[in-house]
Order: structure tokens, then sequence, then C-alpha cells
């Protein structure tokens, strides 16, 4: 066949049956198993039935109603099969695999530092446990405390804070209560 341009890709695996009703009979092989009813059309005598009325269960297709008797009457069109995931098994996938230059060492991750590059890096951070650069954890202030944020920093406490005697807190910095 003659084409403008490229010839068209062939892609997916499409398949059409054609079967003969009985009046009693329900199920029907087709010829693969599509993954969901959502791609197979189902006609009888021309008319296209709603998937609602039919289900699948690999190559099987089981009817709601019967379809009346007749010769070739009932066309099974799978637009696609099901194809499987390929999953790698574990530690399958070599560290060169993954463009590194080096395979890094217990708590790193791999980042990606340039457009054509990754490379392992480590989590940087103050902690969220104790005073911190990121996270202040105060209930009471008792003793007069002077708390700096860091410019390029933002803190924030969840309150209620108790100020206690003749305490003061100072804040440089930004500082918010939530």
């Amino acid at each position: 066949m003659a084409y403008l341009g490229n010839e068209p890709f062939v892609s997916g695996n499409f398949s059409s049956s054609v079967h003969n009703g009985t009046g009693s009979e329900l199920t029907f092989a087709m010829g693969q198993s599509p993954g969901t009813k959502n791609a197979v059309l189902v006609f009888i005598d021309g008319v296209r039935q709603d998937p609602l009325n039919y289900s699948i269960a690999g190559v099987t297709l089981t009817l709601g109603t019967a379809a009346p008797a007749g010769t070739n009457n009932v066309q099974i069109l799978v637009s696609g099969e099901e194809l499987s995931v390929n999953v790698p098994a574990d530690d399958s996938i070599a560290v060169a695999a993954l463009d590194t230059t080096s395979a890094g060492t217990t708590g790193q991750f791999l980042k990606k530092s340039s457009a054509t590059d990754i490379d392992w890096a480590t989590v940087a951070g103050g902690s969220i446990t104790t005073e911190g650069d990121y996270f202040y954890n105060y209930n009471t202030i008792s003793a007069t405390i002077t708390t700096t944020v860091g410019a390029t920093k933002a803190a924030f406490v969840a309150g209620p804070i108790s100020i206690t005697g003749s305490a003061v807190w100072t804040v440089v910095g930004e500082l918010t209560m939530i």
C-alpha cells in the first residue's frame, strides 16, 4: 500500500474473533488477554454491547445475557493485549548502570548533579528533635536566652510556650509562632 510520508508504525496486537450464538452460551474465548474489559468491543448481530454487560477473566469473555442463536453473530475485537511490567529482581541493577563513579556509602542517595551526571550525596540539615538550625522545641523558658535565626533560615515554634519568672527571650532573625 502506498503512503504519503513514512509507513505507519505497526503497534499493539489486535485480534478479532467471531462466534456462533447458541441462545444459551454465555462464555466465549478471545484470542488474547486484554487486561481490562474496556479494551474489548463486543458486537452481537452488529450491535455494540456496553462493557457493563460482560466481564473478562484472562482470555474468556462472559456475557451477562446469552447471545441469540446465529451464525457468526458474535464478534469480539480486542484492542491490545495485557502486557506484564518488567520489574528488575533485587540487586540486579548494578551501580554502573546508574552512571555513577563509585558505590557510595550507607546513608547516601543518588542526586542529579548536572544534565548528564548523577553523584552520591548525603542529606544535610539540622536535627528536628533538639534545638538546631531548623527546629526549636521550647515548652517553658525559665532562664534568659537569645535565639538567633540565620539570615538565610526561617524557624518556627509551636506553642504554647511559658516564660516564667524574670526570664527574657530575645529572638534575632525570623521566628514564627504557630
